[in-house]
């Protein structure tokens, strides 16, 4: 399960002149095989569901999806209403499955995200305060838009590793492949140590699995002394 709490769609009420706050679960549970496009039919089914009321932004309203073209996972609100979203004061706000896919270490921007929402704070200042993988937009302690960058299109991964990097076979094998051809390295007595790394073709970034146990790699290497 991949989850982010605390978040809340806000939309201004013409009779009480203030802006309602509206609650949003953001989760979805992959299965083995599933990739983003799965991900965002769930996540899309899990959002509707809960702007169902009346009152309620329409989904229309809100868009959380993957984009594929950007590799990030978009949060936007457009609507003819001053609307925009926030995240509640909180000590937790996502999962380990979440800050895996995000490359987060904790929760810290999303508290800042939060501290923007209730100060004075400009959104250039919230901006010089988040990873560089963050994008937001708005303005007035209300945003509109956030782009979390570097998310794993969940598309086959090639595995490299130190040892490989500058042999002609640089690959060591793609994943979902049962079977690879053998392949053979040479790696002298200066190396006591080496890497395996995931990398996703489209955008040459490392990938790091969730923790979901729905992900494995397995690889079968022989040393041989000579």
């Amino acid at each position: 399960t991949i989850l982010l709490k605390n978040f809340n769609v806000l939309r201004y009420n013409d009779e009480t002149k203030k802006q309602d706050s509206f609650p949003v679960a953001v989760y979805v549970n992959l299965d083995t095989g599933d990739d983003m496009k799965v991900f965002n039919t769930k996540l899309q089914t899990v959002v509707r569901e809960q702007l169902t009321a009346e009152g309620h932004p329409l989904p229309s309203e809100v868009t959380i999806a993957y984009n594929f073209e950007t590799n990030s996972i978009d949060f936007k609100v457009i609507s003819a209403k001053k609307s925009g979203f926030t995240f509640n004061e909180a000590d937790v706000y996502s999962n380990e499955n979440f800050k895996a896919i995000a490359w987060l270490d904790n929760d810290d921007c999303f508290k800042k995200i939060f501290k923007f929402s209730d100060s004075k704070m400009s959104i250039d200042d919230l901006r010089g305060m988040l990873p560089s993988t963050f994008t937001v937009e708005g303005s007035a302690g209300l945003l509109t838009r956030l782009s979390i960058g570097g998310i794993w299109s969940r598309e086959n991964i090639v595995i490299k590793s130190s040892i490989s990097e500058f042999a002609e076979e640089s690959i060591l094998c793609l994943s979902n492949y049962m079977y690879s051809p053998p392949k053979h390295y040479s790696i002298t007595n200066f190396v006591s140590k080496f890497n395996i790394r995931l990398v996703e073709p489209s955008s040459m970034k490392d990938v790091v699995l969730p923790k979901d146990g729905n992900d494995g790699l397995i690889i079968e290497m022989i040393l041989i002394a000579y």
